[in-house]
């Protein structure tokens, strides 16, 4: 996964300094998957450049924990064939949390642990509510954006 130069360019076009300092710092994977949302979102007719900075900064929660592919495929297998369990470690505080407990967690809780990040760097409302709900199927029926973001999110 490479981000380009221009590619860190144009993230620096949608975002204030503060998100972009933040952008700048995640790990590469997260900043290639949120450009790869801003792209499809842009191909898909979304011309709001708040939007554009959620796609950006939607999962970049995870960067505060473990990340890769190992952790990744953990988080899926843990999810499907141990749901109960999983989902009991959403509510942790994962920077009290350790090891998988805290893996899990984060895994959970990134979009909040984003979202509280965007508000802290002054994001606009919309950017900090999409992060927020990037993951929250229950309101994406009434909510043309949020389902769109969705969909184009899990594509990627």
């Amino acid at each position: 996964m490479r981000v380009s130069a221009a590619d860190l360019r144009e993230s620096e076009a949608v975002l204030n300094p503060s998100a972009r300092a933040w952008f700048r710092a995640l790990p590469r994977d997260v900043q290639w998957h949120g450009l790869h949302v801003m792209h499809d979102l842009q191909h898909a007719g979304v011309d709001r450049p708040e939007v554009w900075a959620a796609a950006l900064l939607h999962d970049a929660g995870k960067a505060v924990g473990p990340s890769g592919p190992l952790v990744r495929a953990f988080i899926v297998l843990a999810r499907h064939l141990a749901p109960d369990w999983s989902t009991r470690r959403s509510q942790l505080d994962y920077r009290r949390a350790r090891g998988i407990d805290r893996v899990l967690a984060i895994a959970y809780q990134h979009p909040q642990i984003a979202a509280e990040k965007a508000a802290e760097c002054g994001c606009d409302p919309v950017t900090i509510d999409l992060i927020r709900r990037h993951q929250d199927r229950s309101g994406a029926e009434t909510d043309p954006l949020l389902q769109v973001f969705q969909q184009i999110d899990d594509q990627n």
